[in-house]
């Protein structure tokens, strides 16, 4: 008898063992399943406006600037630009690409997006500056701007966006391969925020701890299109876009109280209800204002400089209707803003943004109205 219990309890024991590790088993499955299909999650690529935009936000970006070489015609861009759209329109829908040297890291786009845009440095360089199609040709130097080359212009912009830095990192490996014959990097700036799954469909804190981009239109409304999009001209269904390069005075911003924080932000950093301040951050946006901008800023940390102080803060990104839209504001901020003792902007680039484009075209086919061969 004594012999049958202990072989009861001995089976006993296995059944739990086993009911356990089961448990595990199915619960790897489920969380392997829902990171596949976090991964295989896509944005379109083809279609009236460039994706990237409109998109909800990912959880990262990589901005690359590049400098056409010496010697780029037209017909050159042109094929450059359709070897591009190519690989993107494959990459964002996880498609394999032609000649990738590693196959494979293409499975898991997870909302991966580029979007493409032009300064007027290559219409410039182009001989087509008659082309450019708005008046502005470059953002001003503000007062108190600390503007390096490095982080600043560039003949063409890539804004390559997603939830997967892996996929970010293949696309733009890519671009950059493809570009080699045609055009040099001159910059890239990595940003981040939450991963993918964290606060979802909630706003975000930028590294001053404050809750960024309430005052955003919402996207798919009449607000955001009358913001955002061109509606007529060589732009039609584009957009234009800004980048900044703001760097924080960390340090500095810690030793504040919460109260002084908020006073400066204009919002009160616990929720990001707003606060009454005529020289706050958002007190002066918010009068300047005439237009609202469509704003996609990411964080960014690079790191130390060499006196030892953090590298990080703000890649400001808007797309608007009008630039002007964005000049008024800063402008306004330049002068009145009490966050600029914390913060330095270092670099600052404009960029057309055209249209999309169909199967079969490519990106910026009828703005550049480049010969085809």
């Amino acid at each position: 008898m004594a012999e049958m219990i202990v072989k009861s309890r001995d089976y006993l024991v296995i059944g739990i063992v086993f009911a356990i590790l089961t448990s595990l088993v199915t619960l790897g499955l489920a969380n392997d399943s829902e990171r596949r299909d976090l991964g295989r999650v896509t944005e379109p690529f083809f279609g009236k406006h460039q994706s990237g935009i409109e998109t909800s936000q990912q959880a990262n970006v990589k901005l690359l600037a590049f400098d056409l070489n010496d010697g780029v015609d037209q017909a050159a861009l042109g094929r450059l630009m359709r070897v591009w759209t190519s690989d993107a329109a494959n990459a964002t829908q996880g498609k394999a690409i032609i000649g990738d040297p590693n196959p494979g890291m293409e499975e898991n786009p997870a909302r991966l997006t580029a979007t493409f845009g032009f300064g007027y440095s290559l219409f410039k360089k182009l001989g087509i500056i008659d082309r450019w199609p708005i008046k502005e040709l470059n953002i001003p130097a503000y007062l108190n701007d600390a503007l390096d080359s490095r982080w600043s212009d560039g003949d063409i912009v890539v804004q390559i966006a997603g939830d997967d830095p892996m996929a970010i990192f293949h696309l733009a490996h890519l671009l950059k391969r493809d570009a080699a014959p045609f055009a040099t990097v001159r910059y890239q700036q990595r940003g981040f925020l939450n991963a993918a799954g964290v606060n979802s469909g909630v706003i975000g804190r930028n590294l001053l701890g404050q809750i960024d981009g309430t005052a955003n239109p919402i996207p798919g409304t009449e607000p955001f299109k009358k913001a955002t999009w061109i509606d007529s001209g060589s732009l039609v269904n584009g957009t234009t876009m800004v980048i900044r390069r703001v760097r924080f005075a960390l340090e500095e911003w810690d030793r504040l109280s919460i109260n002084n924080k908020s006073g400066a932000t204009g919002r009160s950093i616990d929720d990001g209800a707003k606060i009454t301040g005529s020289d706050s951050h958002v007190g002066v946006a918010s009068k300047a204002t005439s237009s609202p901008l469509n704003r996609r800023g990411f964080n960014y940390d690079d790191g130390y400089l060499e006196d030892g102080s953090r590298d990080a803060g703000l890649l400001f990104i808007s797309f608007q209707r009008e630039i002007e839209s964005f000049n008024v504001i800063q402008r306004a901020l330049a002068e009145n803003d009490s966050l600029n003792m914390w913060t330095k902007h270092i670099g600052s680039s404009l960029y057309v943004i055209p249209g999309g484009a169909k199967p079969g075209e490519w990106i910026g086919q009828e703005l550049l109205t480049v010969s085809r061969d």
